[in-house]
């Protein structure tokens, strides 16, 4: 199949023309190494979901790379932060359940379903 131009959607490097990313992937990792945060924001239409999909699959020998899709939570989940820790706690049991250790399902379980426990993901996720 021949490559074409793709201006709706995610990009696929053997179906699409695209620009090099391996320098960004790069300059993220390091960033991701180091501990920082980052963001991607742009317009529609820029390559977020591009480079995020390619960010994904760069990191995975490094890292584990939990993809969520937050517009599956609903308007009561940000109602409070014990409500949205267990919404995401959910979300990413059912992304990644098959890939936890019995002590981190266990952990998000509790956080799922418990949302007035005060519970913290941010010490689920720096351990």
């Amino acid at each position: 199949m021949a490559k074409s131009f793709n201006v709706s959607g995610t990009c696929l490097p053997d179906r699409h023309y695209m620009v090099d990313l391996g320098s960004r992937l790069a300059a993220v990792k390091n960033m991701v190494d180091a501990g920082d945060y980052f963001t991607i924001n742009r317009a529609r239409q820029y390559g977020k979901t591009t480079i995020l999909n390619a960010l994904a699959g760069y990191l995975k020998p490094y890292y584990s790379v939990i993809s969520l899709d937050f517009q599956g939570l609903s308007y009561t989940d940000f109602e409070s932060e014990d409500r949205f820790v267990s919404a995401v706690s959910r979300q990413i049991l059912l992304v990644v359940e098959e890939e936890l250790s019995a002590d981190a399902e266990h952990e998000l379980r509790q956080y799922a379903d418990d949302p007035s426990g005060g519970a913290s993901l941010s010490r689920f996720f720096s351990h």
